[in-house]
Order: C-alpha cells, then sequence, then structure tokens
C-alpha cells in the first residue's frame, strides 16, 4: 500500500499542479515528506522554514499587525502564511503550519499539540485546526501533524481530475 505522501505526489504529478509550503512548528518535516518521493521535483516548488516572528514578518512577508493582534499561533497567521507563499512562489497549492510542539513552556500561551494550518488550492482556502492530545515528545507532534496536513490534501485533491 502506498504512502499518503507517495499518493500526494503521485496525483499532483498527474494533474499538472504545483505546490509550495510554509512551516514554523513542522521545521520543513512536510516538505521533507513530499520530497522524499521520486519525481517531487515535477510539483514541489520550494517552501519556507518560518520558525520565529521576525523570519514570518520579514522573509516570508505576514503583516506585522496580524501577529502583533493574533500571535504567530493563529489561524489569521497560518492563512498569511500560505497566502503569500502562494504568491511568492507562483504554486498552484500552498500549505501553511504553525503551532506549539512544546511539551513543557507553551509559545504565546498556547496550549502543547496545536496547529492552525491553511491549505490554499488556486484560491480557494481550507482551514484545518490540530490538536495532538498526550503527546510524549515534540517529533511526535510535529509527524502526526504532517500526516494529518497530507490526509487532508489528499481529500481535497483527490476530487480533481486532469
Amino acid at each position: 500500500m502506498e504512502k499518503i505522501n507517495e499518493q500526494v505526489v503521485k496525483k499532483l504529478i498527474s494533474l499538472g499542479l504545483t505546490i509550495a509550503t510554509c512551516e514554523s512548528m513542522t521545521g520543513g518535516l512536510l516538505a521533507n515528506k513530499l520530497v522524499e518521493v521520486e519525481h517531487a521535483s515535477n510539483v514541489f516548488l520550494g517552501g519556507y522554514v518560518s520558525y520565529s516572528k521576525k523570519s514570518k514578518i520579514k522573509v516570508v512577508g505576514v503583516e506585522e499587525k496580524i501577529v502583533d493582534k493574533y500571535g504567530t499561533i493563529s489561524q489569521e497567521c497560518a492563512n498569511e502564511m500560505a497566502e503569500k507563499t502562494q504568491a511568492k512562489f507562483g504554486s498552484d497549492i500552498a500549505i501553511s503550519i504553525t503551532g506549539n510542539a512544546s511539551l513543557k513552556n507553551p509559545d504565546e500561551g498556547k496550549k502543547t499539540g496545536i496547529a492552525y494550518i491553511t491549505i490554499y488550492v488556486f484560491a480557494k482556502k481550507y482551514d484545518f485546526f490540530y490538536q495532538k492530545q498526550f503527546a510524549t515528545n515534540r517529533n511526535e507532534i510535529q509527524y502526526e501533524c504532517v500526516l494529518f496536513v497530507l490526509n487532508n490534501l489528499w481529500t481535497i485533491i483527490k476530487q480533481y481530475k486532469k
């Protein structure tokens, strides 16, 4: 049985769709899972790992007023991250993930194991909230969040026909 990342990349190739990513909490794990698949270079344009507030604003282009008002761990920030990434890469699909994988010191007072995710497919926006309760470590939260994203992306793109 094919892994979800293989299914996603093969479907994107068959549709001729491109994808770009902007990751915070997952630190590039989503991009890694995409490029693990042979021929991913046909669809994956690139991505950002914008781990800090500064990089979200200066590199990705998230408006500072969004971060100041809602925080970096928010749906509003995820929306901006995906929108700016799609525009900068010129991709058909853009995915952003921002959240809190810290087990000891929750960032911005947000619960451990949460993530805000935005997937743009062309101009249509899909928002998701992920929460992993009872995690034993950061890697578990990050890995399961990426699986959650890939499964939701698969649900969205499998309806498309060439």
